[in-house]
């Protein structure tokens, strides 16, 4: 019983496209978050992630957010993603998280392109930390895409290889254009059911979050839609949270029932 009302659940979260999603990666044009924490994947492999060697998700400890964190442990072991739509002349915040234990260095390197793998337009940048005692530190700095850029490039590494032990763990590999206006909006409020609130701390968001997180995210379908809803919603937020009466009805018409729903279920869905 239990596991047919959280397919149709999911059937129905999915049919209104209204579930409120933090981001791991999505692109629109103008603007971008690649916040992987590497929820989504099959097995090792995470999604919008190229592995060479023995690189790979793992969802033992430690890990920073999340239940998943890319780990490598040797030389010449790297994670690519190639985003495409990245904007010209402009600058992006990029940031990690790095966990390094063992004499190696972790490093994340971010570069603008012309075309994915076509021509490299801006120097390499690296977030870099050797041994981070026991706990993860986050890494940040801005980088400016020349112009012609269309794409942008993130890689996870290790260097410094000389402890057989040693391992490099990443989390939350994020990059932005803090432009102002609708993209610090999204950055803040995510996606359509916030853009509807008109809060990002709704308590109704929280029944979304966790349902997501619970089932699906649990599943193949569910996570492919999750992909999906990442690229696609953006612009419906945009569009919904500059019309007070459109936010309305979303929230009143559609948002509203859900949550009530997903609470009047929630024993049968929730861990």
């Amino acid at each position: 019983m239990g596991r047919y009302v959280r397919i149709m659940l999911a059937a129905l979260l999915i049919g209104t496209g209204v579930l409120v999603l933090l981001p791991f990666s999505y692109v629109v044009a103008g603007g971008m978050v690649a916040n992987q924490s590497f929820e989504q994947g099959e097995d090792e492999a995470p999604y919008g992630w190229e592995l060479t060697g023995n690189a790979a998700r793992v969802s033992t400890g430690p890990i920073y957010a999340g239940g998943w964190a890319a780990v490598i442990d040797e030389d010449g072991e790297t994670l690519t993603q190639w985003i495409e739509n990245a904007e010209a002349v402009l600058d992006y915040e990029i940031w990690g998280w790095i966990y390094v234990s063992g004499n190696v260095t972790g490093i994340i390197t971010v570069d603008f392109w012309e075309g994915q793998e076509g021509r490299q337009l801006s120097a390499t940048r690296m977030l870099f930390t050797n041994d981070t005692a026991g706990s993860y530190v986050q890494k940040t700095d801005t980088i400016e895409a020349p112009p012609g850029t269309t794409h942008l490039r993130i890689c996870l590494l290790g260097t410094g290889w000389s402890d057989g032990g040693a391992e490099v763990r990443f989390d939350e590999i994020g990059v932005w254009p803090p432009g102002g206006g609708f993209w610090d909006w999204l950055r803040d409020r995510c996606f359509i059911a916030t853009a509807a609130y008109g809060t990002e701390t709704a308590p109704e968001l929280d029944i979304l979050r966790d349902f997501r997180d619970q089932v699906l995210l649990e599943n193949t379908l569910g996570s492919r839609f999750v992909d999906v809803y990442y690229k696609l919603s953006p612009p419906v937020a945009n569009f919904i949270a500059k019309n007070d009466f459109l936010r309305a009805i979303v929230r009143e018409v559609l948002i509203d029932p859900l949550v009530n729903l997903l609470q009047w279920a929630q024993g049968l869905w929730r861990a």
